[in-house]
Protein backbone atom coordinates (compact mmCIF):
# COMPACT_ATOMS: atom_id res chain seq x y z
CA UNK A 1 0.00 0.00 0.00
CA UNK A 2 1.44 3.33 -1.01
CA UNK A 3 0.97 6.60 0.80
CA UNK A 4 0.27 9.66 -1.26
CA UNK A 5 3.09 12.16 -1.12
CA UNK A 6 2.32 15.38 0.70
CA UNK A 7 1.93 18.27 -1.73
CA UNK A 8 4.91 20.57 -1.86
CA UNK A 9 4.48 23.98 -0.34
CA UNK A 10 4.50 26.59 -3.05
CA UNK A 11 6.89 29.52 -3.07
CA UNK A 12 3.95 31.88 -2.58
CA UNK A 13 2.76 29.93 0.47
CA UNK A 14 6.30 29.81 1.94
CA UNK A 15 6.69 33.54 1.41
CA UNK A 16 3.34 34.27 3.07
CA UNK A 17 4.22 32.03 6.01
CA UNK A 18 7.59 33.74 6.48
CA UNK A 19 6.04 37.20 6.33
CA UNK A 20 3.38 36.21 8.87
CA UNK A 21 6.07 34.83 11.21
CA UNK A 22 8.07 38.05 10.93
CA UNK A 23 5.05 40.21 11.69
CA UNK A 24 4.06 38.06 14.66
CA UNK A 25 7.61 38.25 16.04
CA UNK A 26 7.85 42.00 15.48
CA UNK A 27 4.48 42.58 17.08
CA UNK A 28 5.51 40.68 20.21
CA UNK A 29 8.86 42.44 20.47
CA UNK A 30 7.44 45.93 19.82
CA UNK A 31 4.86 45.31 22.53
CA UNK A 32 7.41 43.94 25.01
CA UNK A 33 10.23 46.46 24.60
CA UNK A 34 9.17 49.12 22.12
CA UNK A 35 10.26 49.94 18.59
CA UNK A 36 13.50 51.71 19.45
CA UNK A 37 14.85 48.81 21.52
CA UNK A 38 14.06 46.15 18.92
CA UNK A 39 16.57 45.27 16.20
CA UNK A 40 15.86 43.63 12.85
CA UNK A 41 18.15 40.74 13.68
CA UNK A 42 16.17 40.14 16.86
CA UNK A 43 12.94 40.04 14.86
CA UNK A 44 14.41 37.51 12.44
CA UNK A 45 15.69 35.34 15.31
CA UNK A 46 12.32 35.40 17.10
CA UNK A 47 10.57 34.48 13.83
CA UNK A 48 12.99 31.59 13.22
CA UNK A 49 14.17 32.90 9.85
CA UNK A 50 17.39 34.32 8.44
CA UNK A 51 18.21 38.02 8.25
CA UNK A 52 18.14 37.64 4.48
CA UNK A 53 14.52 36.49 4.66
CA UNK A 54 13.62 39.56 6.70
CA UNK A 55 15.43 41.89 4.28
CA UNK A 56 13.62 40.21 1.37
CA UNK A 57 10.24 41.17 2.83
CA UNK A 58 11.05 44.49 4.51
CA UNK A 59 13.65 47.05 3.48
CA UNK A 60 13.71 48.66 6.92
CA UNK A 61 12.47 48.25 10.47
CA UNK A 62 10.06 51.11 9.82
CA UNK A 63 8.47 49.06 7.03
CA UNK A 64 8.00 46.22 9.53
CA UNK A 65 6.35 48.63 11.97
CA UNK A 66 4.03 49.97 9.25
CA UNK A 67 2.93 46.43 8.37
CA UNK A 68 2.32 45.60 12.04
CA UNK A 69 0.20 48.74 12.51
CA UNK A 70 -1.79 47.98 9.33
CA UNK A 71 -2.45 44.50 10.69
CA UNK A 72 -3.62 45.97 14.02
CA UNK A 73 -5.90 48.43 12.21
CA UNK A 74 -7.55 45.56 10.31
CA UNK A 75 -8.02 43.61 13.55
CA UNK A 76 -9.56 46.66 15.22
CA UNK A 77 -12.07 47.05 12.39
CA UNK A 78 -13.04 43.38 12.68
CA UNK A 79 -13.37 43.73 16.45
CA UNK A 80 -15.53 46.86 16.15
CA UNK A 81 -17.84 45.22 13.60
CA UNK A 82 -18.23 42.10 15.75
CA UNK A 83 -19.01 44.20 18.84
CA UNK A 84 -21.53 46.36 16.97
CA UNK A 85 -23.51 43.61 15.25
CA UNK A 86 -25.63 42.58 18.28
CA UNK A 87 -26.78 46.19 18.71
CA UNK A 88 -30.44 47.14 18.53
CA UNK A 89 -30.41 49.57 15.63
CA UNK A 90 -27.68 51.76 14.18
CA UNK A 91 -27.25 54.06 17.21
CA UNK A 92 -26.77 51.16 19.59
CA UNK A 93 -24.30 49.67 17.11
CA UNK A 94 -22.42 52.97 16.90
CA UNK A 95 -22.12 53.23 20.69
CA UNK A 96 -21.08 49.58 21.01
CA UNK A 97 -18.51 49.80 18.22
CA UNK A 98 -16.91 52.99 19.54
CA UNK A 99 -16.65 51.61 23.06
CA UNK A 100 -15.11 48.36 21.75
CA UNK A 101 -12.52 50.38 19.82
CA UNK A 102 -11.52 52.37 22.88
CA UNK A 103 -11.44 49.39 25.23
CA UNK A 104 -9.27 47.43 22.78
CA UNK A 105 -6.64 50.14 23.16
CA UNK A 106 -6.29 49.17 26.83
CA UNK A 107 -4.77 45.86 25.77
CA UNK A 108 -1.04 46.22 26.64
CA UNK A 109 0.08 44.82 23.28
CA UNK A 110 -2.16 47.16 21.36
CA UNK A 111 -1.44 50.12 23.65
CA UNK A 112 2.34 50.20 23.34
CA UNK A 113 2.39 49.72 19.58
CA UNK A 114 -0.27 52.38 18.99
CA UNK A 115 1.46 54.77 21.39
CA UNK A 116 4.78 54.34 19.51
CA UNK A 117 3.27 54.50 16.02
CA UNK A 118 3.12 58.30 15.46
CA UNK A 119 6.77 58.75 16.44
CA UNK A 120 7.85 55.77 14.32
CA UNK A 121 5.73 56.22 11.21
CA UNK A 122 4.85 59.90 11.39
CA UNK A 123 1.54 61.39 12.37
CA UNK A 124 0.33 61.83 8.79
CA UNK A 125 1.05 58.19 7.93
CA UNK A 126 -0.86 57.03 11.01
CA UNK A 127 -3.79 59.30 10.14
CA UNK A 128 -3.85 57.92 6.60
CA UNK A 129 -3.90 54.34 7.88
CA UNK A 130 -6.73 55.19 10.29
CA UNK A 131 -8.74 56.91 7.59
CA UNK A 132 -8.33 54.05 5.11
CA UNK A 133 -9.46 51.50 7.70
CA UNK A 134 -12.20 53.41 9.51
CA UNK A 135 -13.74 56.19 7.42
CA UNK A 136 -15.53 53.79 5.01
CA UNK A 137 -16.94 51.92 8.01
CA UNK A 138 -18.23 55.12 9.63
CA UNK A 139 -19.64 56.33 6.30
CA UNK A 140 -21.61 53.08 6.07
CA UNK A 141 -22.93 53.61 9.62
CA UNK A 142 -24.06 57.13 8.75
CA UNK A 143 -25.83 55.86 5.62
CA UNK A 144 -27.71 53.34 7.76
CA UNK A 145 -28.52 56.10 10.24
CA UNK A 146 -30.02 58.24 7.47
CA UNK A 147 -32.07 55.25 6.31
CA UNK A 148 -33.47 54.97 9.85
CA UNK A 149 -34.41 58.66 9.81
CA UNK A 150 -31.56 59.73 12.11
CA UNK A 151 -30.03 63.06 11.18
CA UNK A 152 -26.27 63.08 10.74
CA UNK A 153 -25.00 66.60 11.52
CA UNK A 154 -22.98 68.15 8.74
CA UNK A 155 -21.52 66.33 5.75
CA UNK A 156 -21.27 62.56 6.36
CA UNK A 157 -17.69 62.24 5.11
CA UNK A 158 -16.54 65.21 7.19
CA UNK A 159 -18.39 63.90 10.24
CA UNK A 160 -16.77 60.48 9.78
CA UNK A 161 -13.32 62.06 9.89
CA UNK A 162 -14.19 64.26 12.86
CA UNK A 163 -15.57 61.31 14.80
CA UNK A 164 -12.47 59.28 13.93
CA UNK A 165 -10.34 62.12 15.33
CA UNK A 166 -12.34 62.05 18.56
CA UNK A 167 -11.94 58.28 18.85
CA UNK A 168 -8.22 58.45 18.13
CA UNK A 169 -7.70 61.04 20.87
CA UNK A 170 -9.71 58.85 23.24
CA UNK A 171 -7.66 55.81 22.23
CA UNK A 172 -4.41 57.73 22.77
CA UNK A 173 -5.47 58.70 26.29
CA UNK A 174 -6.29 55.08 27.11
CA UNK A 175 -3.16 53.68 25.41
CA UNK A 176 -0.94 56.04 27.43
CA UNK A 177 -2.25 54.53 30.71
CA UNK A 178 -3.75 51.16 29.73
CA UNK A 179 -3.99 49.86 33.31
CA UNK A 180 -5.89 52.90 34.60
CA UNK A 181 -9.46 51.52 34.62
CA UNK A 182 -10.87 54.73 36.11
CA UNK A 183 -9.39 56.80 33.28
CA UNK A 184 -10.72 54.34 30.71
CA UNK A 185 -14.22 54.63 32.19
CA UNK A 186 -14.04 58.44 32.12
CA UNK A 187 -12.92 58.47 28.51
CA UNK A 188 -15.55 55.95 27.36
CA UNK A 189 -18.30 57.79 29.25
CA UNK A 190 -17.26 61.11 27.73
CA UNK A 191 -17.30 59.68 24.21
CA UNK A 192 -20.72 58.09 24.85
CA UNK A 193 -22.03 61.51 25.88
CA UNK A 194 -20.61 63.11 22.74
CA UNK A 195 -22.26 60.47 20.56
CA UNK A 196 -25.56 61.01 22.38
CA UNK A 197 -25.39 64.78 21.84
CA UNK A 198 -24.57 64.33 18.15
CA UNK A 199 -26.83 61.46 17.15
CA UNK A 200 -29.08 60.61 20.08
CA UNK A 201 -28.93 58.00 22.86
CA UNK A 202 -28.52 54.31 22.29
CA UNK A 203 -31.76 52.45 23.06
CA UNK A 204 -32.15 51.27 26.65
CA UNK A 205 -31.76 47.51 27.10
CA UNK A 206 -35.01 45.55 27.50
Amino acid sequence: MTTAARPRETQVARSARTRAALLAAARTLFAEQGFAQTGREEIAKRAGVTRGALYHHFASKTEVAAAVVEELEAELVDLVVAAALPGDGVLDQLHRGCRAYMEACADPTMARILADAPAVLGLEHCRALDAAACVPLLAEVFALAAAEGIEVPGHPDVMARLLLGLLNEAAALIAASPRDAALRDRVCTSVDLCLTRLFGPAPAPD
